[in-house]
């Protein structure tokens, strides 16, 4: 029995050498083959000097860049002993990435949540605001606009029946013989001024010239035209704010007009102003200015300061893309005197211990893109020491 496996064992292996070198002689793409990879065509130098990407070798691995001045953008939460508003504290979840922990105020009420908006505004506004020119902003016709920037205005003023214009020496001088105005008092007066301004703004801040010349023709005196007082000023921002625009201005008046006929004043004045522009609605903007006018030189006893005040409601009321916007206003503008002014037709001198005049009015503002704007606003008086009524025409065209 074991010389037949023996047999068999023998045999099987003779079998299997005869099938494994027949198959290697009829297949010869088992064999060798010669290499066919194309030669490189860069020299191993060459190769050298150039990048790995350049040529197609996946960069190594590099060590990460720290940016000292890169902050993380919800750096605020996990942290709030090393921020500076530990006080607060991130712990009640109420972090909003990109802004400091300013979520500890009360708002569980109509008053908390006002007090809350105005604190995030003021100690932690949002990082991706920009500060920009905005129409709705600085539409208003008869204050100054909050927001500095290169600009070129052309204004044309048209008074009807402006009331004791001597008063407070705010638009004529004194009048009356042996005083600088014209020589006789005057109940009234109509009045047209074009006035050419010209404001260049860097970084928050600009200064300005205005030049006007006027042409009247005033009750009881000889009509008269040319260049009436200059003035120049500086205006700058306080807070920059998505919620909240407030800058500060002073304003210097020079007296260039020829004051005898009515065309200036006869002394310099200045007038320091706040002026500020509050986001209502994203298309509805309150822009107001409160200035206090000082004259400086002028009659004693009779020229006065003038604290005057300005409300302007500004709404978007038709906008088409980017090329067209139409910008509706609503304003209030108030005028105290002190000092005192010359009564007709007895030419005595009355005393005005806070007299108060106002106006109000529409207006209607055109913008074509952010560059150019015209528009017109009108402001009908309620009182005797102010233009009865007074229509504005603007053109205003910024760099």
């Amino acid at each position: 029995m074991g010389s037949f496996f023996t047999i068999l064992k023998t045999t099987f292996r003779s079998l299997g050498a005869l099938v494994l070198t027949g198959f290697l002689a009829t297949a010869p793409s088992l064999q060798a083959q010669p290499d066919l990879t194309p030669p490189d065509p860069l020299p191993a130098a060459l190769r050298a000097t150039l990048p790995d990407a350049a040529i197609g070798n996946p960069p190594p691995p590099t060590t990460p860049i720290f940016d000292p001045l890169i902050q993380k953008a919800s750096g605020c939460c996990g942290t709030p002993a090393s921020n500076g508003y530990s006080s607060y504290g991130c712990s009640n979840g109420q972090c909003v990435p990109g802004r400091a922990p300013c979520q500890g105020c009360n708002r569980d009420t109509h008053i908390g949540r006002i007090f809350g908006g105005f604190y995030d505004e003021l100690c932690c506004p949002d990082p991706c605001y920009e500060p920009r020119w905005i129409a709705e902003a600085n539409a208003a016709f008869f204050q100054d606009g909050p927001r500095p920037v290169t600009q070129t205005r052309v204004r044309w003023d048209h008074g009807v029946n402006y009331g004791f214009p001597d008063t407070a020496e705010f638009f004529w001088a004194r009048t009356g013989a042996g005083n600088k105005g014209p020589a006789n008092a005057s109940p009234s007066l109509r009045y047209s001024d074009l006035t050419l301004y010209q404001e260049i703004a860097a970084k928050g801040a600009s200064v300005f010239v205005e030049m006007a010349y006027r042409s009247q023709t005033p009750v009881n005196n000889p009509g008269s035209a040319g260049m009436s007082d200059m003035n120049v000023g500086v205006k700058t921002v306080l807070l920059d704010r998505d919620l909240l625009l407030i800058s500060m201005q002073m304003k210097t008046y020079i007296p260039v007009g020829n004051f005898r006929n009515g065309l200036g004043t006869g002394h310099v004045s200045l007038e320091p102003s706040l002026m500020a522009a509050l986001k209502l609605t994203p298309t509805t903007y309150l822009q107001t200015q409160l200035a206090e006018w000082i004259p400086l030189g002028g009659a004693p006893g009779f020229a006065g300061s003038v604290f005057h005040y300005h409300f302007s409601l500004n709404q978007t009321l038709c906008h088409q893309a980017d090329c067209l916007k139409i910008i509706g206003t609503v304003e209030l503008n108030g005028y105290s005197f002190r000092g005192q002014f010359t009564d007709f037709p007895s030419g005595a001198a009355v005393g005005l211990s806070g007299l108060n005049f106002v106006n109000v009015g529409p207006g209607i503002r055109v913008q074509f893109c952010d560059r150019v704007d015209m528009g017109v606003g009108m402001a009908f008086g309620i009182g005797s020491h102010g233009p009865e009524q007074l229509y504005r025409t603007e053109l205003r065209m910024r760099y």
